[in-house]
């Protein structure tokens, strides 16, 4: 039988260029703004897609921030140079032995390599820190910015999962990515 792992991530989170760090009330507005935005919403499957919703999920996350015990970070991605929430991210160990990933940026952070160092940094905090045996991901197949994010973190394509989801009143084709730790620990050094 396995036992159960320490689940504990410290935080903040760093990164070249940008600090992950627990969301807060005061990302309200920011947050909000991100989750309506239908060019960062397009290839998501779930989540808030208005203010009012995207208030509940905080208010959510803030609830859960509060948790003795947790299996899953809602993040948010500061600009420290702003300081400014330009996006967010989050980090859930299943069983114990798997971590999964997923992140959103503004679109004016699209193209600057801020992705690869979010999905890279969450690797590492999974890897390192939550002694995950293996991380994954799963990306819409259309979204070809993001699987370049994956690829650039280390991640590898593994399966095309067709009518993966039901959301958003239509079925979902995603690609798996995944890496192990041993295959993690090799391409690092």
């Amino acid at each position: 039988m396995d036992r159960p792992r320490r689940r504990s991530l410290a935080l903040p989170l760093g990164t070249p260029r940008l600090r992950i760090r627990e969301l807060a009330a005061a990302d309200r507005d920011a947050l909000a703004a991100l989750y309506c935005d239908t060019r960062i919403t397009r290839h998501m499957l779930y989540g808030p897609r208005d203010g009012p919703a995207a208030e509940r999920h905080l208010d959510g996350v803030l609830r859960r921030q509060r948790a003795p015990s947790r299996d899953t970070w809602e993040l948010g991605v500061e600009d420290p140079a702003g300081p400014r929430l330009v996006g967010a991210c989050d980090l859930t160990l299943h069983r114990g032995h798997e971590a999964e990933i997923g992140y959103l940026l503004a679109p004016d952070c699209w193209g600057r390599g801020f992705g690869t160092e979010v999905a890279t940094s969450l690797v590492r905090a999974a890897f390192e820190q939550l002694r995950a045996d293996r991380v994954l991901s799963t990306v819409e197949i259309h979204n070809a910015r993001s699987i370049k994010v994956l690829e650039k973190a280390g991640l590898r394509w593994e399966a095309t999962l067709r009518r993966h989801a039901h959301a958003r009143r239509k079925w979902w084709d995603v690609h798996l990515f995944a890496v192990s730790r041993d295959d993690w620990a090799l391409a690092t050094g």
